[in-house]
């Protein structure tokens, strides 16, 4: 095929045009064919792509044919495709290089009119829609584009699997936390790279090493994503930016509109569809490259591996809303991110991968943690914490680690494992502990007695008492029938019995498990003579030596209480006091028993407390069974409570020392505490002692 030198020769160029009265058939000539002065023709560009591809200059022979078509004037102006394809295939072309060659001529030409429905094409002498276009496209500016382009940006990268970080310019922009997985869009105002093999940018490598505070090292390295754009490719979506823009202002534009035909507008709303997608294309497959965390001492010296995601299509992006399925694929094709169907972590993974050495226990959050952390690790999605969930029953089951749930621990032993916790949840509040460290807990068991007090009455009246550590709620039964099951887990009932009776005690722990304890109240009837004879007893026959009593209730000032307590270990001869409870149930006594307090921490202190209060439209009621040292909390705010005006309470506070061993009657534990009230004495208190007698 030899080539006609439209445009080239300045002689041919005129014979076609000023000769046959087409003056104006320069102006597509210089736009769409061949310009030797200033912007190259819109072939002679795609031209060189047909060059480096290996192929003839396509463009220009589509273009010349059809501009020569083009001369003649009226409905023979222009020529139809399958006489296009006829004019120009050659031996060794594929069939249809022409009407590729056409589109992409079409779709940039300023004066090529390409109908798809009559198939003909012609060079007219008035401008095409793509001019419009291109006159418009000058008055957009790179920063009205750029900033088209960061809000397409965070859309179609917005949180789903990861949380956006849009355009943070230093490490304090992104929080030093343990989780959800950040994805860093870099701002290409920031910072961009060139190819696939370069580094880490500067701000990428800061944000990664550091918190933004000074001196401080970032500990959640593991959580990091960096999405970085292209320099190449981010001009190019630039450019579509601008000429998105350039469509839309036209289009909003009412007097524009007016000035183009029906066909025209058509054509414009067509192209701004198709550039609508174009944008997002070119945004995509500019931000293509992705670093994450990665322990690789050769690919990713600086702990960030460069992965370059694949390019997208029209086909790709149509359809799809959020970028982030792409990067979550990629990561998974790294295995950075296990597969939707992988299975649990085996525990002997956790304990040789994950487990920091030489550290004997650990709580859940840590365990969650360091994943986190951990470069070598996998990225954690909110999904595959329930596998971790899995993860760690398996353990338990399997006898890998134990757990321990504040005073609950689950521990396997030859009998199995007792029972899995209802939840596994990611706090300080569980703790995994490696094997042989914790002990089985010990059996739950309920303390209980009871107590009858002497009388001359057939009814004697009798006390019960008990203390089950740790329980939800208790039932009393009396021979079998049901007293109460309000009650609270350290208590007491006072009562009247004729005969010998059984006291049954039902502690309720949760989930199921109650212990219970029993014990009996004997009535004792007493006979001088020391044998019953022929006289009618309740319960069984003891002579009066063989009754002593258990313990000594005493009501009164301390100084009274005390005096009398040294009275009757003497008339009793009782070797040794096991036990002292102190209470009082006024406001002004309450008060002041708790200021003595702080002079018996050295003493095991068991508080019972029961205060309900009522001032104006407030009802308080606070109940406390426990240590001293968590009773200190509750303690401030009822003072508080009580020292309201027109307040009404009901009080009873009781402090319960139980000694780890009998102490002298006469001891200095005895002493001390008598002392510690008497720096602020209270105006009465009850005691109740528990004595032994050798």
């Amino acid at each position: 095929m030899l080539p006609l030198p439209i445009g080239i020769h300045g002689e041919v160029t005129n014979e076609l045009t000023a000769r046959l009265e087409r003056p104006l058939m320069r102006l597509p000539i210089q736009a769409d064919l061949y310009n030797s002065t200033g912007r190259e023709a819109h072939a002679q560009v795609q031209d060189q792509e047909w060059l480096d591809a290996g192929k003839p200059p396509f463009s220009t022979w589509v273009g010349r044919t059809i501009f020569l078509h083009s001369l003649t004037q009226g409905v023979t102006s222009g020529i139809r495709r399958a006489e296009l394809n006829l004019s120009l295939l050659t031996p060794g072309l594929e069939i249809g290089f022409a009407d590729r060659a056409l589109e992409r001529l079409s779709a940039v030409a300023w004066y090529l009119d390409n109908d798809p429905i009559t198939s003909i094409a012609r060079f007219k002498e008035e401008p095409s829609i793509n001019k419009i276009i291109a006159e418009e496209k000058e008055q957009v500016g790179r920063s009205e584009a750029k900033d088209d382009l960061r809000s397409r940006r965070d859309t179609i990268f917005a949180d789903k699997f990861f949380k956006l970080v849009s355009a943070p310019e230093s490490p304090g922009d992104v929080d030093d936390l343990s989780e959800p997985i950040a994805l860093c869009l870099i701002d290409f105002d920031e910072d961009t790279v060139k190819t696939s093999t370069d580094d880490p940018p500067g701000v990428v490598e800061r944000i990664c090493s550091n918190t933004g505070e000074s001196g401080k090292f970032r500990t959640f390295r593991n959580r990091l994503l960096f999405l970085v754009a292209n320099r190449q490719e981010l001009e190019r979506a630039i450019n579509n930016a601008r000429e998105f823009r350039a469509i839309q202002n036209i289009l909003k534009s009412p007097n524009r509109l007016d000035d183009l035909s029906e066909a025209q507008q058509k054509q414009l709303k067509k192209k701004e569809g198709e550039m609508d997608l174009g944008v997002r294309v070119s945004l995509t497959n500019a931000y293509r490259h992705l670093f994450y965390p990665s322990n690789d001492p050769v690919k990713a010296a600086k702990g960030l591996m460069h992965y370059p995601l694949p390019a997208q299509d029209s086909s790709d992006v149509k359809g799809k809303n959020n970028q982030q399925d792409v990067i979550l694929k990629a990561l998974k094709d790294c295995q950075k991110i296990r597969a939707e169907d992988a299975p649990p972590f085996a525990p002997a993974y956790v304990l040789q991968k994950v487990w920091p050495a030489g550290l004997d226990h650990w709580t859940t959050k840590a365990l969650r943690e360091a994943f986190a952390k951990d470069l070598g690790l996998n990225l954690l999605l909110d999904a595959e914490l329930s596998k971790l969930r899995d993860t760690i029953r398996q353990g338990l089951q399997s006898g890998q680690w134990d757990l321990k749930v504040g005073e609950r621990v689950f521990i396997k032993t030859d009998q199995g494992l007792p029972a899995l916790p209802e939840t596994i949840e990611f706090s300080d509040r569980m703790a995994l502990y490696r094997r042989g460290i914790l002990e089985p807990p010990k059996p739950r068991e309920v303390e209980l007695s009871a107590h009858v007090n002497s009388s001359s009455e057939p009814t004697k009246p009798v006390r019960v008492r008990w203390r089950a550590q740790g329980a939800l709620a208790v039932s009393l039964y009396q021979d079998g029938n049901p007293v109460r099951q309000d009650f609270r887990p350290s208590d007491e009932y006072e009562s009247e019995i004729t005969e010998t009776t059984v006291f049954r005690v039902v502690a309720d722990y949760g989930n199921g498990e109650t212990v219970q304890g029993e014990t009996t109240a004997k009535v004792l009837v007493y006979n001088p003579g020391g044998t019953s004879g022929n006289h009618p007893t309740v319960g069984e026959v003891s002579t009066i030596f063989d009754a002593k009593p258990g313990q000594f209730d005493l009501e009164g000032t301390p100084n009274s209480v005390f005096s009398g307590l040294s009275d009757r270990i003497h008339d009793h001869r009782v070797k040794g006091i096991v036990s002292l409870e102190l209470s009082v149930g006024q406001v002004m006594d309450y008060r002041k028993l708790t200021t003595a307090l702080p002079l018996l921490v050295k003493f095991p202190i068991q508080i019972d407390q029961t205060v309900t209060i009522q001032t104006g439209d407030q009802f308080v009621r606070l109940v406390y069974q426990g240590p001293s040292r968590g009773f200190q909390s509750f303690l401030t705010p009822t003072n508080a409570l009580l020292g309201s005006p027109d307040v009404r309470a009901d009080v009873m506070l009781k402090l319960v020392v139980e000694f780890p061993s009998s102490v002298e009657p006469q001891g200095q534990e005895i002493a001390a505490i008598a002392q510690a009230l008497s720096r602020n004495p209270v105006d009465r208190v009850n005691l109740t002692a528990r004595v032994a007698y050798s």
